[in-house]
């Protein structure tokens, strides 16, 4: 599946600006405003005396009084799906700021409008609706930003935004917003605090886009023009002018919590010996703290973070996979200015920071250099090491820094340094990268690295000592028909991170992506076009790791229907090193097709599907035997139904069964079922119900997988105002197929004590369960 399972990529973008601005003499007392329209991608940002609200515009007009007051653009124009061509609804900006706040009020006119999208909902969960979205650049660098979209409901949705990588929805700040439908469209109204955002005092000008959404349309609608044509979205940015004599950029937060939970787990640090942990009644505190320095350095800190609220991962496949599957970071603490420490290697990558205590943090921007650094440490590499070991509830160590700088547009060459330590065993990593923006389309970004390791973190081997180098270059071409991505990565045999993500050392592979698409006029049909990849990979012995090709063509429809067959040829080669059962290098050969198809038809549904026929290969197989090729049949499903305006389910079917190819036995069987129930009284009040099951049924004359049955279930409520300021009230539950004859592991002669798999059987134990109550205040100063 991770073979053909490429996302389709069709890269859209577009627009075109009309502006107005404040007091043009085509406006009247009277009438609604006249907008005297001219080529223009500025506009200044007035200063008023009180807040905006949406009681301010009524029949989505300011009232009379304000009109002169604030500033006006319009002429919106698509990006999707016809690059330049007019938006196919008129929308209109009005804007103006405090002393301490920025204000952006939409006005969104629809001639359908029994038909918007717009469902109460949890944040950052309106993506499929109606929107509307500001992409703010306080530094003009054009590089980085901060999306804040809403919903005609009113919900919120922010993102970090990094030029040419897709927006981080894990991002959270305070801002407020309103939403309301009317019968000629809907408004909406972004109010960000200034103490919200990194900005220069000094910098009256900043960097700013306007987006509307309309997903029935599969349309996207720019302020000012963002060519398809043009690398970027921010190196096309408008400007919002005269934002002077502001306040807010310095200021202090404290987000402290208390938590009380009852919890029941099975302890595993023994494989031998596991055991169940009780804790009746057990409270902590701990929280975070903020200071923003010099307007745009922000200073964090935190004291035994807690993660009990945040929701469980996406699944994914996992079963008789080749390589690590990559999981993102979901906690807060990492997660404001993560671009800042973002290298074409993935060197960082916070998830196995498991079980901090503390942490501390620098990032920001003086002039035109970004910095970006942390310390932290993390309890759970001791608390997987057996008592009586010496590293026994021991603490890894970690920092990083990370500093670059920017020229011209789009440019900036960087370095990065990264230790962990842990007894006597660490791991180093220093770095240099550069990124080039070589004309309106090309880009291309580089690295070289080097690691320094003594020791596995988590092997009780005595240390040993290997050392090695990488190297990355990648070459973007982004346009209106033409889109290209060639991505080369060398990871020397030495080299090892334990605080990056990487697919494998001793490996060098390229990845070439490109699509073509045509779009036609008047045409239900908005564009085709082809997407073929190839992925090809050597060791450093010049031995072919892997090939993987397909090819499919696409149609893309309105309520973003897209559908693609594809049609592939992959080729994996195993040798001696990776399993003692093969005598020579074997390349195992599938040919294979599948189907994409994914869509939002409805305001109430909407589906993304992928069906795969074809071959695969056993990498997990009996022992004393040899890898073989199977027929694999895959299927991944993921459907969200919202029934009622505060009702999202949301829910994920994953299969993958495998047959050998050779005489067709029963090899295995993975699936995964789950369902997320969200139920939102208010924009602040909600309850989350999550159930999955997951199950692995083996062959094991032919695999050494081991069959496995798995539930999980959370329950959460959560009173949410705004970002840092909670309650949860949660229950979470798993159940697995784990021996009861836990103790007796050794006497029974089934395990083998150098196995750290726990046995199975056919029933399923609780080996966890908590309750508990969380609360937490943001007081920002």
């Amino acid at each position: 599946m991770k073979k053909w399972a490429s996302a389709l990529c069709v890269c859209l973008a577009s627009g075109s600006l009309w502006a107005a601005t404040p007091g043009s003499p085509d406006r009247t007392e009277t009438g609604p405003a006249i907008v005297n329209l001219q080529r223009n991608n500025s506009t200044s940002v007035p200063l008023i005396d009180h807040p905006l609200h949406l009681s301010d515009f009524p029949d989505m007009q300011p009232r009379g009084d304000l009109r002169f007051k604030l500033s006006f653009v319009s002429g919106f124009v698509q990006n999707q799906p016809v690059d330049g061509d007019s938006a196919t609804e008129q929308t209109e900006v009005w804007t103006a700021r405090t002393t301490s706040s920025l204000y952006f009020v939409f006005i969104c006119h629809d001639s359908h409008a029994n038909l918007i999208r717009g469902h109460l909902a949890r944040r950052e969960n309106i993506l499929t609706d109606d929107g509307v979205a500001v992409i703010l650049d306080p530094f003009q660098d054009r590089r980085l930003g901060v999306v804040f979209r809403v919903n005609p409901a009113g919900v919120q949705a922010e993102a970090a935004w990094t030029e040419s990588k897709n927006p981080d929805y894990s991002y959270d700040t305070v801002w407020d917003s309103e939403g309301r439908v009317t019968s000629g469209g809907w408004m909406a109204l972004i109010s960000i605090p200034f103490r919200s955002l990194r900005f220069h005092s000094n910098q009256s000008n900043w960097g700013a886009v306007f987006v509307r959404y309309l997903p029935r349309n599969s349309e996207t609608d720019y302020w000012p023009r963002v060519s398809a044509s043009t690398l970027g979205v921010l190196t096309q940015e408008g400007t919002l002018s005269e934002i002077e004599g502001t306040t807010g950029s310095h200021n202090f937060q404290l987000n402290p919590y208390s938590l009380a939970q009852n919890e029941r787990r099975l302890v595993n640090i023994d494989p031998i010996n596991p055991y169940f942990s009780n804790r009746d009644l057990t409270t902590s505190t701990g929280g975070e703290a903020k200071l923003i320095l010099k307007d745009s350095l922000v200073l964090d800190g935190t004291i035994n973070p807690d993660f009990s609220d945040i929701e469980s991962d996406q699944p994914q496949f996992t079963v008789g996979q080749r390589y690590p599957v990559y999981f993102p970071e979901l906690r807060p603490f990492f997660l404001e200015n993560a671009n800042y420490f973002s290298t074409p290697i993935r060197l960082v990558h916070t998830r196995t920071i498991a079980h901090p205590e503390y942490g501390v943090r620098l990032t920001g921007k003086i002039d035109q250099s970004n910095i970006g650094l942390f310390v932290t440490d993390d309890r759970q590499p001791g608390e997987a090491t057996a008592p009586g070991n010496p590293l026994y509830l021991k603490h890894a160590l970690i920092a990083v820094g990370r500093f670059s700088q920017d020229f011209g547009e789009g440019s900036n060459i960087g370095a990065i340094y990264t230790d962990e330590e842990f007894g006597e065993r660490w791991n180093r990593i220093g770095g240099l990268d550069f990124t080039a923006l070589l004309n309106k389309n090309w880009k291309a970004w580089g690295q070289a690295a080097a690691s320094s390791t003594n020791g596995d973190l988590d092997s009780l081997t005595p240390p040993a000592y290997s050392a090695g180098p990488a190297y990355a270059f990648q070459l973007q071409r982004s346009g209106h028909a033409f889109n290209l991505n060639d991505n080369f990565v060398d990871i020397g045999a030495g080299f090892s991170t334990w605080l990056g993500f990487i697919q494998s050392s001793d490996i060098r592979s390229n990845r070439l992506h490109a699509t073509y698409q045509w779009y036609p006029e008047k045409s239900r049909v908005q564009s085709y076009g082809l997407e073929t990849e190839q992925k090809i990979a050597f060791d450093h012995n010049g031995n072919r790791v892997y090939r993987y090709l397909q090819a499919d063509p696409f149609i893309m429809l309105p309520r973003k229907i897209v559908f693609a067959p594809i049609i592939g040829n992959n080729s994996d080669t195993l040798g001696p090193d990776d399993y003692e059962g093969l005598t020579r290098y074997t390349n195992f050969t599938e040919n294979f097709g599948a189907i994409a198809f994914r869509g939002a038809p409805w305001a109430q549904f909407n589906f993304n599907l992928e069906s795969f026929f074809g071959g695969n290969v056993n990498y997990n197989p009996a022992p004393n035997r040899a890898p073989e090729l199977l027929k694999q049949q895959a299927v991944s499903l993921l459907f969200s139904v919202q029934p009622v305006h505060a009702l999202t389910i949301d829910n994920t079917y994953l299969l993958d069964r495998d047959h050998t190819a050779a005489h067709g036995a029963f090899v295995y069987e993975a699936q995964t079922m789950r369902s997320k129930l969200n139920y939102q009284f208010t924009r602040s009040l909600s309850v989350r119900l999550i159930a999955q099951y997951d199950s692995t049924l083996v062959n094991p004359a032919e695999t050494s997988l081991l069959r496995t049955k798995q539930f999980g279930s959370q329950l959460l409520f959560t009173w949410l105002p705004h970002p840092g300021t909670a309650i949860y009230v949660g229950y979470g539950s798993d159940l697995q197929n784990i021996d009861r004859s836990l103790c007796n592991r050794l006497q029974s002669g089934l395990c083998d004590p150098g196995n750290t798999d726990p046995p199975r059987a056919g029933a399923m134990i609780n080996d966890s369960r908590q309750l508990f109550i969380k609360a937490s205040y943001l007081f920002r100063f």
